[in-house]
Order: C-alpha cells, then sequence, then structure tokens
C-alpha cells in the first residue's frame, strides 16, 4: 500500500495502491487480476512457488539433481521456502529461483522507489523471514536501478524488513478499523 502524511492513499474509487499491478514483464505470467505480468505474479509468495514449481519441472526434463526435488517429496509440496532452503544447502537450481525472484523483486522495488522517493520501503509477507539472505541481494540491485543513485548528497530511499513481519498487513487493518 501507499502512506503519505499517514494516510493511507487509494485513489477516488477505493482502489488504488494496488502496486502488485504494474507489469514488469510485458506479456508476461498471467496474474490474478487478469492482465499479464504484474509484479505481484513475479514476486509473491505464489510467484516463488511457480517459479519453484517450473524449476522442478525443468530439471526433471533434463535429469538435473537438485536438492528441491527430496525436499518436495518429503513435505509433500512446493512451498515458498523450498528454493531458499535448497539455496542455503548449496544446490544451483534453488539459487537460481531465488536469483530470478529477487531480481523482479528488485525490479519491482525500484519503479516504485523511482515513481514515489519514498524514504522508507518496508517489505513484508513470509518471505521477510529470510533477512539479510533476501534483503543484501535486493538491496545491491536497488541501488544499481534508481535513478537516483548517482546524485550525490541526495538521501536514499531505506529498503528495509517490515518491523511486524507476516503481521503487518493485518495489524494495518486493525489498525484502520479504530
Amino acid at each position: 500500500g501507499i502512506i503519505i502524511d499517514n494516510k493511507v492513499i487509494s485513489g477516488f474509487n477505493y482502489a488504488g495502491g494496488e502496486l502488485g499491478h504494474i507489469v514488469i514483464e510485458v506479456d508476461g505470467v498471467p496474474c490474478g487480476c487478469g492482465r499479464k505480468g504484474c509484479w505481484e505474479a513475479y514476486s509473491s509468495a505464489t510467484a516463488l512457488i511457480r517459479m519453484t514449481s517450473e524449476k522442478l519441472a525443468e530439471c526433471e526434463a533434463t535429469g538435473r539433481k537438485t536438492v528441491m526435488a527430496d525436499m518436495v517429496a518429503a513435505a509433500g509440496k512446493v512451498s515458498g521456502r523450498t528454493a531458499f532452503d535448497a539455496k542455503r544447502q548449496g544446490d544451483e537450481a534453488g539459487a537460481e529461483v531465488v536469483a530470478k525472484y529477487v531480481h523482479y523483486l528488485a525490479q519491482g522495488l525500484s519503479n516504485i522507489i523511482n515513481i514515489f522517493q519514498p524514504e522508507v520501503l518496508s517489505i513484508g509477507g513470509g518471505v521477510s523471514h529470510e533477512g539479510d539472505r533476501l534483503m543484501e541481494p535486493v538491496k545491491k540491485l536497488v541501488r544499481e536501478q534508481v535513478y537516483t543513485r548517482s546524485i550525490e548528497n541526495l538521501p536514499q530511499t531505506e529498503v528495509k524488513l517490515a518491523e511486524l513481519g507476516n503481521n503487518a498487513g493485518i495489524v494495518g487493518a486493525a489498525m484502520l478499523g479504530k
């Protein structure tokens, strides 16, 4: 969401602020909103699960070994943690999924920064549990992509984990109901 001067920006029709529906991949994968290539379709937990499943299918088709296959067999499903857990174990296929996910996440964050130049941009949700393993590569890519990167003495947007982690949305909704 977008908060300016402590007010949630929702547009004249209360449907605004859905930043996940900016297109970052023209004619990309379908999004739940009916468009193709939305940021949400590339950097949500659902997107991470899809990308992991696609990589697993690719590995199976080519005979490539991946720790992720064993993880999924043991758990009975692909989760948003599968690729990150596999990467931590040195799995190349897992690392490729994480790199792709981080790329798209940073691409969208950079777009938001370039549009709004916010003081702080917070990342929440389940993936926020990855902490620095997620944030360090994301911050590096964002620094490379924002147009203000080369303007000396200009404050830069702080990209950080939401202090409430995966509970940020529900706490925010409760605060609005006051």
